[in-house]
């Protein structure tokens, strides 16, 4: 999404987001599409937090020959790569420089974790966390203690539409409730349930040959969806497809996809394995994983 597009109002919910700037492309893109928000809120601030850090290696290096790492020049060049980020975004929204000494992954989760509402990272990355974009964005979605947000390279503005995926557990509630509270009164919540029951069988199949299991399982997913949409604000789904297909086909056209980040179920048992990993690589608009607190 380029920079000053027009989104969908949103309502007050999120004030502090954190956006992790490497000097890639791809981080600028997610501070570009976070201070879209922003300016579209009103009352967001953002921080854009450059990571630096001695790798081992060239630490027991200098070591062993007597000198050490330049840590000053390290965090030099990590507070330029944030100021050249936040002067390349064109927005009115005032981002604050920060930089943090740590491991990238560690760092962005426990500087969100200290002040932040939101953590939000570009799909890719240069240096580290290019080499490391699955551990870092894994590491971020199952430890952060915050809704973390991952902006594809080429996010698309989309429809407007918020789609959720949901699987009747209770962290898939927490994923729908962040949703609602998240959008505005005129902003489509469409929640997505899959029915998974034979791939290789045709759907109007196996909807003749287990109508009564789906509907069965649409009932179900309606009763746990009534007791959070009170004000009948979501439109509701049940797809008989894989969810990582189902959700990825909706990311063509909505303007956000959101999961939540532990459960059971579908789509939440496998949302750090094969179904994250196409969500996270394959979706057209930014994918937010809400963590669930007991």
């Amino acid at each position: 999404m380029a920079a000053g597009a027009r989104l969908p109002y949103f309502v007050v919910m999120t004030r502090r987001w954190i956006v992790g700037i490497d000097g890639s492309e791809s981080s600028q893109t997610a501070l570009a599409w976070a201070a879209a928000v922003a300016e579209e809120r009103g009352d967001v601030a953002l921080t854009a937090l450059g990571v630096w850090h001695v790798p081992p290696p060239l630490a027991m290096f200098t070591a062993k020959r007597g000198f050490g790492v330049d840590e000053l020049g390290l965090e030099a060049t990590a507070g330029y790569e944030v100021d050249q980020a936040i002067a390349a975004v064109d927005s009115s929204v005032e981002v604050t420089p920060a930089t943090r000494q740590g491991v990238i992954g560690h760092a962005l989760v426990e500087a969100a974790a200290a002040d932040a509402d939101a953590l939000v990272l570009g799909r890719t990355g240069g240096g580290e966390l290019r080499q490391r974009l699955g551990s870092v964005s894994r590491y971020c979605a199952t430890h952060a203690e915050v809704p973390v947000v991952v902006v594809p390279d080429d996010a698309s503005e989309g429809d407007g539409s918020i789609v959720v995926g949901f699987d009747g557990s209770d962290n898939a509630g927490a994923a729908v409730r962040w949703a609602v509270e998240f959008a505005g009164p005129t902003t489509m919540v469409r929640t997505i349930a899959s029915v998974e029951l034979a791939p290789w069988v045709e759907v109007d199949v196996l909807h003749e040959r287990y109508g009564d299991a789906i509907a069965e399982r649409r009932d179900e997913l309606d009763a746990a969806l009534n007791e959070i949409d009170t004000d009948q604000r979501i439109i509701r789904d049940v797809v008989v497809e894989a969810p990582r297909r189902a959700l990825v086909d909706a990311s063509t056209t909505a303007s956000l996809v959101v999961v939540g980040g532990r459960g059971h179920g579908v789509i939440a048992a496998e949302l750090l394995g094969s179904v994250s990993t196409a969500i996270l690589e394959d979706t057209r608009c930014p994918v937010v994983i809400v963590p669930h607190r007991d």
